[in-house]
């Protein structure tokens, strides 16, 4: 997936992408139009790269367009881009300005809204100049030419979901419900740069199970499995992104590990791929027994705590995890006491958190 980013200037209109949104939300999609620097009378400067990725752009092939003012960072799932339209709605403001070019999407995505701080250290950090020297993108003293094409330290994939009809717009401007939980979760729960650290999807997940959660904790017939399966849901992909990045660190300093040998249902893997590809807990139970895995990991140099949360912690929470959401899942009604024996580890409740554990001893490795 390729990534671009451009920046959005409330001056030719302050409500800028709520225009956009309104009729992406009244017709499904819409275009956003790169506006011609009056000040720019020089050709794009990476003009042959963008072509290829403008041709390459389509539904099957969508690029990610950050849009930003540096106060508000949003990312729209872009399906098309040409420099002329025609039966798609745009705001009116465009009639008295020259776009150069047309980004058309089918969905939008906030990522942080009026918090310069956050997006400066936590979300333009992750970005790469691609062609300036593959570089840190740098808010300050830049020569950059939008839009521009962007790596990230760390993939993201904003736009991943399980239902394929889902889309992310039509919850762009969460509720005041789930802003205040939002607020609460990083004020007493994870801090910013651990929750803002956390996948989009992730975020999404744990805020809903949340809410969830305080609405009918006092209801003793409710039954509790969807809020299950969200806390789960964020732990799994958590759990994903944390071990990939210890395999990766394993098969990096012995290649041999690459090919240690796995099944999920019926189908034959190897270490290697689990780089690309999903597993479930039990994988990751059955990973962390082997014992040549387990010898690379206490020659790696890690710190006795970490190699005792890989090792130890890990494999107990996910014991934990498939017991109460097999029952989940099975049709077992799930009562309030295991919802928050879940939630207590999860989110950390009178005890830190596995999520918080996560990115807490990400940072040594």
């Amino acid at each position: 997936m390729s990534n671009l980013l451009t920046l959005y200037n409330p001056y030719y209109n302050k409500n800028v992408i709520e225009q956009h949104l309104e009729l992406l939300k009244e017709n499904g999609i819409v275009a956003f139009g790169k506006v011609r620097s009056k000040l720019r009378d020089y050709a794009h400067p990476h003009q042959d790269i963008l072509d290829g990725i403008y041709t390459d752009t389509s539904r099957e092939m969508p690029t990610q367009l950050f849009l930003t003012d540096y106060n508000s960072i949003y990312v729209a799932n872009v399906i098309s881009i040409n420099k002329d339209i025609k039966f798609i709605k745009v705001p009116k403001y465009y009639e008295e300005l020259e776009v150069e070019y047309w980004f058309v999407f089918d969905d939008l995505r906030l990522i942080a809204h009026k918090d310069f701080e956050l997006i400066r250290d936590n979300i333009i950090s992750n970005f790469k100049a691609t062609n300036f020297n593959n570089r840190t993108y740098a808010i300050y003293g830049n020569e950059y030419v939008y839009p521009m094409q962007v790596t990230m330290k760390e993939e993201i994939n904003y736009f991943e979901k399980d239902d394929s009809s889902f889309k992310f717009y039509t919850n762009i401007f969460k509720s005041e419900e789930q802003l205040v939980m939002k607020k609460n979760l990083i004020e007493y729960n994870f801090g910013k740069n651990i929750f803002y650290n956390l996948a989009p999807n992730s975020q999404d997940n744990i805020i809903s199970a949340e809410i969830e959660y305080l609405q009918n904790k006092n209801n003793p017939l409710y039954d509790f499995s969807s809020v299950i399966v969200k806390y789960s849901k964020a732990v799994e992909l958590e759990l994903y992104l944390f071990m990939r990045t210890i395999f990766a660190g394993l098969m990096e300093k012995e290649k041999r590990l690459s090919k240690v040998a796995y099944s999920v249902q019926g189908r034959d893997y190897v270490l290697k791929d689990i780089l690309t590809k999903k597993v479930n807990y039990g994988t990751y139970g059955y990973l962390l027994r082997n014992y040549e895995i387990k010898d690379a990991i206490h020659s790696k140099g890690y710190e006795s705590n970490l190699k005792y949360f890989i090792l130890t912690e890990i494999p107990h929470f996910i014991r934990t995890m498939q017991n109460v959401r097999n029952e989940s899942v099975h049709g077992d009604t799930t009562t309030l006491e295991k919802c928050e024996e879940i939630r207590d580890v999860v989110i950390g409740i009178g005890r830190s958190g596995i999520l918080v554990e996560f990115g807490r001893y990400l940072k040594f490795l």
